[in-house]
């Protein structure tokens, strides 16, 4: 038997993930929002003012999930949306003075658990583990297929 055939890459990064959304959405609830909605508020702390668009782009997801996003940070006083005056369907997210003064808070929280996750590696290690990510994020960029390649 090889040595990875009774593992799988996709297992570790599943369990990771749902660990992930575990100890971020405990860690969050008192802040009024979930795990889903926090990386929408890191690209805003980034640059505010981004669209829609930017940030279902930026962070990967489909259009219905920034809504839903966007919809949740608004009602909890995180973002306001102000509409582009030259294209009324366009809107720029903003984030709210609350936002602002939460910022630290709220990144703390991530950086908890980045400590938690790494806190076993190496410096050398973790470089490593940066760069294989960063390989698999690019080598799985979807990728357009002509009808009779699928």
């Amino acid at each position: 038997m090889k040595k990875y055939e009774t593992e799988s890459i996709s297992r570790y990064i599943n369990q990771l993930y749902r660990k992930g959304i575990s100890f971020l959405g405990k860690e969050y609830k008192e802040y009024g929002i979930g795990a889903g909605q926090y990386q929408f508020l890191v690209y805003l702390y980034i640059k505010d003012g981004l669209t829609h668009e930017e940030l279902t782009e930026k962070i990967g997801v489909d259009k219905a999930a920034t809504t839903r996003a966007i919809v949740k940070l608004e009602d909890v006083g995180y973002i306001t949306r102000v509409q582009d005056e030259s294209d009324k369907r366009k809107y720029y997210i903003y984030l709210t003075e609350y936002a602002k003064e939460k910022r630290h808070e709220i990144l703390e929280i991530s950086k908890k658990w980045e400590a938690e996750l790494t806190s076993e590696l190496s410096e050398e290690t973790l470089e490593q583990l940066y760069s294989v990510f960063r390989t698999m994020t690019k080598t799985t960029e979807v990728k357009e297929f002509k009808d009779e390649e699928i």
